[in-house]
């Protein structure tokens, strides 16, 4: 799945973009993004797009993040793995990490890459062509699943979110990004102003009204919000945790509790208009 969004927290790391993508490869990437998101993507999106998601700037900021909890050789399934990067800088970190993706191209891409870094690895068993409804994933194998920026491109995401349940071990992690719907701020992918509760069909008109092609938002966006999203994990039964997984931000002992030591913390994570949903949640174990 592709996506644009950033959060601030990414570093920036450009060295490490040049080594971990080819002049060749680079280029590929930018002919396939103009083409394939054409009236979508600005010049700086693109640009933007390869340093950060096909290079290595998001991924390194997201194996910081896993690792803050959970440590290598964990098990990791990356829903939506985009062109491999988290994939690829995981399995660098020393996880057993695997990743399912259902764009043809990307999948391509990811495996070719994957061979030229790691040519020890099997890369078509790295990386699996389809969703995350695929067979060959077992119940409860994986220590964690990672969402980066996928959902808001999936219409049915609880589906997806209730398939992520399933295949965590008990006490498993699931870390879920993507862009608040219900925020102020500039759309992920268009880049242009966007405001909460913005009705569809007012969402398109303004679109064409930046000059932007509005047919990709209208077949593979779907609006997220952080209270939604949280509320699903719930019911699925995960307790909630901060983006690192290491401060629980559920139960009624850990809400009171937190309202007094750290306010600040807690009423970030519940701002229904905060930037984007950045959550984790812990798979509860059976009693």
């Amino acid at each position: 799945m592709v996506s644009v969004e950033n959060t601030g927290r990414e570093p920036r790391h450009v060295e490490r973009c040049a080594e971990i993508l080819t002049a060749r490869e680079s280029a590929e990437l930018e002919r396939h993004l103009r083409q394939e998101y054409a009236g979508v993507f600005d010049d700086a999106s693109i640009a933007f797009h390869i340093e950060s998601h096909a290079g290595m700037a998001f991924a390194d900021y997201a194996v910081q993040v896993v690792g803050a909890a959970i440590a290598a050789p964990a098990r990791i399934l990356d829903v939506g793995n985009g062109f491999g990067s988290f994939v690829v800088a995981a399995r660098n970190a020393g996880y057993d990490a695997i990743g399912t993706e259902v764009a043809a191209y990307e999948v391509d891409f990811a495996r070719r890459r994957l061979g030229r870094l790691r040519p020890q690895d099997d890369a078509e068993r790295v990386f699996l062509e389809g969703g995350v409804f695929a067979s060959e994933l077992e119940p409860e194998s994986f220590d964690a699943v990672t969402l980066w920026n996928v959902i808001e491109h999936i219409d049915d995401y609880r589906a997806v979110l209730a398939r992520a349940a399933e295949l965590l071990k008990p006490g498993g992690s699931i870390y879920v990004l993507c862009p608040n719907y219900a925020a102020w701020r500039n759309e992920a992918h268009y880049q242009v102003p966007w405001h909460p509760f913005l009705s569809r069909r007012a969402a398109a008109a303004r679109l064409r009204a930046h000059g932007k092609n509005p047919q990709f938002f209208e077949t593979s966006i779907f609006y997220r919000s952080n209270w939604g999203v949280m509320a699903t994990l719930r019911r699925l039964g995960f307790d909630l945790y901060d983006r690192l997984n290491l401060q629980p931000m559920s139960g009624l002992g850990v809400l009171f509790g937190g309202l007094v030591r750290r306010p600040r913390s807690l009423l970030d994570f519940y701002n229904p208009a905060r930037f984007a949903v950045e959550v984790a949640g812990r798979k509860r174990r059976q009693p």
